[in-house]
């Protein structure tokens, strides 16, 4: 019965075209951070090729790495990036009405920004370098930025405890 369940539920998602394998912004926001000269220890191997499906170190042995070879301004800035894809990820609206290479980018932008760093380059400029080849508009960053600064809006904060009231 259990299997015969099992079988019925996954014809039905194949027959409606769910794609049940997910990409997540982490690896585009990763590979722009490479781009950058940021995080040196992700560069490939070009005599290794990949399947399709990349295979990343675990997150904790890449958090290690961070913390031990980046220095500090950088380290700042990867995790802001990180903990904003991971914000996005709970807001169904944004994770779902965004495309993945534009919600990288505009967590990138977000972290570059709010980390005080200066960008030798303008929001479009940067958009034009890092997302021409995802066809990535520079509205459609800004409306990741807007939609994630929203979404944090519906969260007030006490100023003098700094706790979610």
């Amino acid at each position: 019965m259990r299997s015969s369940l099992v079988t019925s539920e996954l014809l039905l998602v194949r027959a409606l075209g769910f794609d049940l394998e997910v990409e997540l912004p982490f690896a585009y926001c990763l590979n722009v951070l490479r781009g950058l000269g940021s995080i040196r220890y992700f560069v490939t191997d070009e005599t290794k090729k990949q399947s399709k499906r990349h295979h990343f170190p675990a997150q904790k042995e890449i958090w290690k790495r961070m913390e031990h070879d980046m220095d500090p301004e950088m380290s700042t800035i990867a995790r802001l990036a990180w903990m904003y894809v991971w914000d996005i990820l709970c807001s169904p609206k944004i994770a779902l009405t965004h495309s993945i290479p534009g919600i990288g980018l505009g967590c990138l932008y977000l972290a570059l920004r709010t980390s005080g760093v200066e960008m030798s380059m303008s929001m479009n400029e940067y958009v034009d370098l890092w997302g021409a080849s995802e066809n990535i508009s520079v509205q459609a960053v800004r409306d990741v930025i807007t939609d994630l600064l929203e979404f944090y809006d519906q969260f007030p904060v006490n100023t003098e405890t700094k706790e979610i009231v």
